[in-house]
């Protein structure tokens, strides 16, 4: 009898531990690229192109403004799909910053960031 209490303790036991197990999956949609214009942060040379033109973005200065390179390239990007290019080089792109700076005083900066958009000449 106690041998059979201690199996029946254990069955349940796993079932109580494994039976309910919950399994969540988060996803992270920032990297999931569905932007019809490709990044570059070197010149493609598998592909031949022509420059449009150079863009350049400055991000608001409020706290509520996306100050971040992810954020930029995402308004380069925007900005080169107008201009109907396949893609942009970016050249430069500074983060903006909110806090403390030097003496004491606080602010914001706005960030800044600048690509060249391409359009390619080859049919791939």
């Amino acid at each position: 009898m106690k041998s059979f209490f201690i199996k029946s303790l254990v069955i349940i036991s796993s079932l109580f531990l494994f039976g309910c197990a919950k399994t969540t999956t988060v996803t992270n949609q920032n990297s999931v690229n569905t932007h019809p214009v490709e990044v570059f942060y070197s010149p493609p040379t598998e592909r031949t192109y022509t420059e449009l033109g150079i863009i350049n973005t400055q991000t608001g200065q409020t706290i509520f403004h996306d100050r971040s390179n992810e954020g930029m390239v995402a308004k380069l990007q925007d900005e080169a799909e107008k201009l109907g290019a396949d893609a942009i080089i970016v050249r430069a792109s500074q983060e903006g910053t909110w806090g403390l700076k030097g003496g004491g005083n606080t602010g914001f900066e706005r960030g800044n960031a600048e690509a060249i958009a391409i359009k390619f000449t080859d049919d791939q």
